[in-house]
């Protein structure tokens, strides 16, 4: 009997493959059960060996059990997984097991089988309530002509109906037979999303993210893989969905730093997007009003095309943004005077109100007056946040729960005070202020339940006057058509950030929020409370116009050869004990101080220095070329499996990193 043998990558984290044996040919990227240790384990198949390595004996060699006849990963996804392992320096399995459901990643009795008859397809007309306006039917025509791998910016202003360009495209290609994914940078943008598709197409919609139940993201993967769905909604977990005849890749808010995938396999879905259009050689479409400055370059280059919706649905322009001095204004809950007049006029209009801190909790900072103990986390070199609602002191790097003190564990003083701000602390003032309105607050705490935020998406619709108070996720491609007042508060600490990428953050982020008023022929005002209202960098976001922040931001950073005119990783070391961390970036940094090629910054504690008992450091490495920074880093982990430093810390690489601390 012919014996074949094959490399497995098992979902650990090590940087190899493992050579097992089988009495059958196996299919490349279909799982299989291996004993690993003293365990049995799921690995993917990665490829056959035909010649074995002579000092391999044959006889320790452990089987191999297939488990399904069909592959996780056809060539086009195999390929695209084996090139963000490379891309990224992450251990292969762990991409392999990142991209198919919980289910068969841990469970070998659940198979690959197709799941069902195939959903059919209508086009609802009666939904195409309106037409085109000229600029949308151009960018419907001229990116219905894109064939191949040809990726398309689809830059529209906030409000000018990138959505409604989506179905028109996605409609195209149903009625070709192929398929569509729509990625979506945050789980509560998938509702209102979904609803729109439901209503303009008759068929199973698939969802597929984390917020969803083991069992039905299976089923959503089973049925994409057969080509029984043909339209998924999905967050960066899907970027590597398996659908049947893949016709169009969307990316919805392409800029958006969620999108990044910050723990464990550190990886871009935006990306791993523009890699998968090419191998599959099917249209990306990357839709935004605030692009980011990697895009612009790549249009710069004619790498990428560019296509433009200048003009709201409704013809007019996105609000702009009016700054209020608030140096020497009265402030209630960080709301100045003048703000929480013209709260009270948009009121009485009968209109919507949006109140925007990207802050959460009830205050950030839990103090004692007598003799200035902070309440710390034990765990983590953080804050603890008090949240009102629960009566609870909450670390939000690790989310550890304490009980509220009533006496200073330092001095048994009563004297405890909260200080500054967030979005309960805001939403317990307007509520004292209007207690006839209703008031909305959208954050992490008020939509992590199952059905929160379909809820209340619906009460904000039902609603005449209401006042939304809001984290940055409510800023996020939502269409609030009743919105005609936004106040942001906060905002300062984002135009003196430290930050590389500082200022085309804060600035991305305040234009979406700006774009969330007037979006229903209505006069809208939003107003940014500042201590900085000559703040160079504010006076251009003011305008509104997003390309005169961009093109600066661009020949900034081409002075200073950072991102994306140079390539960044920062190598993150974590250790119990600081010194082991210390110890090991420094001779990283020795290492590395003779190569004129690179630059390096570091040694550097990062921000925060501790997370759940463990110290946190980190190296920047920056350099002109990418193929040169992927060499050094080849280089370096081949140093790591020697060095016995590296047995006592815990270290990544960070790719294109969003967060610089």
């Amino acid at each position: 009997m012919k014996i074949f043998y094959y490399d497995i990558a098992l979902n650990i984290p090590l940087r190899r493959c493992f050579t097992y044996k089988s009495r059958e040919r196996l299919v490349k990227g279909s799982r299989v059960k291996v004993s690993f240790g003293s365990k049995k384990v799921l690995g993917i198949v990665v490829r056959r060996i035909i010649k074995l390595d002579p000092s391999i004996k044959k006889d320790s060699i452990k089987e191999a059990i297939a488990i399904d006849k069909y592959s996780c990963y056809e060539k086009p996804l195999f390929n695209s997984a084996v090139w963000a392992s490379k891309y990224y320096h992450h251990p292969i399995g762990e991409v392999f097991f990142s991209f198919i459901p919980t289910v068969l990643r841990k469970d070998s009795t659940k198979t690959i089988i197709p799941f069902g008859k195939t959903s059919d397809y209508l086009i609802n007309e009666d939904d195409k309530f309106f037409n085109l306006n000229k600029e949308q039917e151009n960018a419907v025509q001229n990116l219905s002509k894109i064939k191949g791998f040809n990726p398309a910016l689809l830059y529209g202003v906030t409000g000018s109906g990138k959505t409604e360009v989506y179905l028109r495209l996605a409609e195209e290609k149903i009625k070709k037979g192929e398929s569509i994914i729509i990625l979506v940078p945050e789980i509560n943008l998938t509702p209102q999303l979904i609803n729109r598709i439901k209503n303009r197409f008759t068929g199973e919609i698939g969802v597929f993210h984390s917020s969803i139940t083991p069992k039905k993201r299976y089923e959503t993967w089973l049925k994409s893989k057969f080509g029984e769905i043909k339209i998924v909604v999905g967050t960066r977990s899907s970027v590597l969905l398996p659908l049947k005849n893949l016709g169009l890749i969307i990316l919805d808010e392409e800029h958006d730093q969620s999108y990044r995938q910050s723990e464990g396999f550190k990886f871009s879905a935006r990306d791993l997007a523009i890699k998968r259009s090419q191998l599959e050689k099917v249209p990306l479409l990357l839709g935004s009003a605030t692009p980011s400055l990697q895009t612009l370059k790549l249009i710069s280059e004619n790498k990428f095309s560019k296509h433009e919706i200048l003009k709201r649905i409704d013809g007019k322009k996105p609000p702009k943004i009016i700054t209020l001095d608030i140096n020497h204004s009265k402030l209630v809950a960080g709301i100045a005077e003048e703000s929480m007049l013209a709260i009270k006029q948009t009121i009485k209009n009968g209109e919507q109100v949006l109140i925007f801190i990207n802050r959460r909790g009830f205050a950030p900072l839990f103090e004692c007056e007598s003799c200035g103990w902070v309440a710390n986390c034990s765990s983590c070199d953080s804050n603890l946040v008090y949240h009102k609602a629960r009566n609870r002191l909450i670390c939000h790097k690790c989310e550890s729960a304490f009980n509220v003190s009533k006496k200073c564990p330092e001095c048994s003083s009563k004297e405890l005070k909260a200080y500054g701000l967030g979005t309960e602390k805001v939403e317990e003032a307007l509520r004292l202020e209007f207690r006839k309105t209703p008031i909305i607050r959208v954050d992490h705490d008020s939509t992590r339940k199952k059905g929160a935020i379909e809820k209340i998406y619906s009460d904000i619709h039902k609603s005449d006057e209401a006042i939304l108070i809001g984290t940055q996720m409510l800023t996020k491609s939502h269409d609030f058509p009743k919105v005609t007042m936004c106040i942001i508060l906060n905002a300062d600490n984002g135009l003196i950030s430290p930050e590389i990428n500082a200022i085309e953050k804060i600035s991305q982020q305040l234009i979406q929020v700006s774009g969330r008023a007037g979006r229903n022929n209505n006069v809208a005002k939003v107003i940014l409370q500042t201590r900085y209202p000559n703040d160079l960098n504010l006076k251009k976001i003011k305008t509104g116009n997003y390309h005169i922040i961009a093109d600066q931001c661009l020949k900034d950073n081409k002075l200073k050869s950072l991102p994306p005119f140079s390539s960044i990783c920062i190598l993150r070391c974590t250790s119990p004990n600081s010194s082991n961390c210390m110890k090991f970036l420094n001779k990283v940094s020795n290492l590395l101080c003779e190569k004129n090629k690179i630059e390096i910054i570091g040694p550097l504690p990062s921000i925060p220095s501790k997370i759940k008992g463990n110290s946190r450091f980190h190296i920047v490495l920056n350099t002109s070329s990418k193929a040169y920074l992927n060499k050094v880093l080849i280089f370096l982990t081949e140093e790591f499996y020697r060095w016995p430093e590296t047995k006592k810390v815990r270290w990544t690489f960070d790719i294109d990193p969003y967060d610089m601390s």
